[in-house]
């Protein structure tokens, strides 16, 4: 079974207070790669859950799958798995950075051993559903990246 880490709803350009969502230890990353099948594997997921209840698809924004792809990129490298780095930068301070601009935002984080896994373990998560189907959220940025201690996904979410 994987491990999940989610933000709920945030209605504030920044998380104010302190959490923290370290998430279980990794090994050492040895390789990784990008699977970008996957990550369209997740967002169409996504969509269909959305689709079913109503509510519109979200859109895949290029800025934000780059500021995912950055973050399960250095999970990876650096061998954590959490919202926060080891430096403390969060989501929002991630995309602060990119000079992302957004009113709502949101993250979903999992490692497991397949995308349909996550994507079961995502749906079924109280906390990361609640991302999946928060209505002001209308842009996703998604990626996946393999590496030894599992497949690593990144779901950021914004209006």
């Amino acid at each position: 079974m994987g491990f999940l880490i989610g933000f709920s709803l945030l209605t504030m350009l920044r998380l104010t207070g302190s959490i923290g969502m370290t998430g279980a230890p990794m090994p050492a990353a040895v390789a990784y790669h990008e699977r970008t099948a996957d990550a369209q594997a997740l967002l169409q997921d996504i969509n269909a859950h959305r689709l079913g209840l109503g509510l519109a698809p979200l859109r895949l924004d290029p800025q934000l799958c780059a500021i995912a792809r950055a973050h399960a990129l250095d999970m990876a490298s650096r061998s954590y798995f959490g919202h926060t780095s080891p430096d403390g930068e969060s989501p929002f301070d991630r995309m602060d950075r990119a000079h992302y601009g957004y009113g709502y935002a949101g993250e979903n984080l999992a490692l497991d051993e397949t995308v349909n896994a996550a994507a079961a373990a995502l749906w079924h998560s109280p906390e990361h559903r609640e991302n999946i189907l928060e209505p002001h959220y209308a842009k996703l940025g998604v990626a996946a990246v393999l590496a030894p201690q599992g497949e690593i996904f990144v779901e950021d979410f914004s209006d």
